[in-house]
């Protein structure tokens, strides 16, 4: 465990630049006294690293020192070539160099290793893909994708659901979610926009400071729970059948606690979360009779005027 913290450490002060003491304590949970000793360990090891003095001191590795480690166990191997996104790779314009860097990093390793990576990479298929889905256009990805590595901003004609929008944008992240492109971008505050619904773009010459603090994994995940917080604000009582419940679920409906229905065998209530509007009625409709509406009843006497709709659609 110490080995590996040691080389953490090494690998960490070789690609951030400067830490502190208690950043390198945070991260790996342990005292600053573990830290010291660990740094101690690293200067007698020859790591040329050294301590600057002062309240935006910390410790660095000396300019120009690199190290070179190729000696990857079978374990890091497989999860190496499982970070391949093969066609999210070709969109961002990196699929050649990523081909390369496999081939240099297979050739370094021993012949065992070796085995255990392309066993895996034969065996391991990732399609981000829903089912029925086809992959979404979006032609503007290596050009976003080049202003977030660069830190440039983006002039961006985007089509929002209230219509058409100019935008000088400060671009942070690129996220890929379920084969779309998402551009997590600085107009203020941040922002998401779905690069397919970008008309045109410019790359323009100004660059910004992107903030030190910004995680966009953190970011991420707190937009995704608030986006279908505000989607989903119906609350909607169900009656579903056993089949009903595994249909609800597949539509990404997740149903909190469902309670057996008494005196109806297989039957259970359920409470979820849709949205408003029509979209919701034909979600229900589209359980046919494995769901009813329990409450609001508002929204129920919606469902069953579709469903007479639908009825006369058929029958006149």
């Amino acid at each position: 465990m110490k080995s590996s913290r040691l080389l953490s450490i090494l690998l960490r002060l070789q690609s951030r630049g400067l830490m502190t003491a208690q950043q390198l304590a945070d991260e790996f949970e342990v005292s600053l006294r573990t830290i010291h000793r660990d740094i101690d360990q690293l200067s007698y090891a020859g790591v040329p690293v050294y301590a600057e003095r002062g309240r935006n001191g910390g410790y660095r590795l000396m300019d120009g020192y690199q190290t070179r480690l190729t000696g990857l166990d079978a374990d890091e191997a497989r999860s190496l070539l499982l970070a391949g996104l093969g066609s999210a790779l070709d969109d961002l314009g990196l699929l050649e160099a990523a081909s390369q860097t496999e081939l240099k990093i297979m050739a370094s390793l021993s012949g065992s290793t070796r085995d255990q990576a392309i066993l895996v990479s034969e065996r391991f298929l990732l399609d981000p893909l829903g089912w029925y889905q086809k992959k979404t256009t979006a032609p503007f990805v290596p050009e976003v994708a080049s202003a977030v590595w660069n830190e440039r901003r983006l002039s961006i004609e985007y089509e929002s659901w209230n219509g058409v929008v100019d935008r000088v944008v400060s671009p942070l992240a690129i996220v890929l979610k379920a084969g779309n492109w998402y551009l997590v971008a600085l107009v203020e505050t941040p922002r998401v926009y779905k690069i397919a619904n970008v008309r045109s773009i410019k790359v323009l010459d100004e660059t910004f400071l992107r903030p030190k603090t910004f995680d966009v994994s953190a970011f991420w995940h707190s937009w995704i729970a608030d986006f279908e917080r505000r989607l989903k604000s119906q609350p909607v009582a169900l009656r579903v059948s056993s089949t009903g419940l595994r249909m609800l679920n597949e539509l990404g409906f997740v149903s909190q606690s469902p309670v057996q229905i008494p005196k109806r065998k297989g039957w259970f209530s359920v409470n979820v979360h849709m949205e408003v509007g029509v979209k919701a009625v034909r979600d229900v409709l589209s359980l046919g009779s494995e769901a009813e509406v329990h409450e609001p009843a508002a929204f129920r006497e919606d469902v069953i005027a579709e469903a007479r709709r639908v009825i006369d659609l058929y029958v006149s």
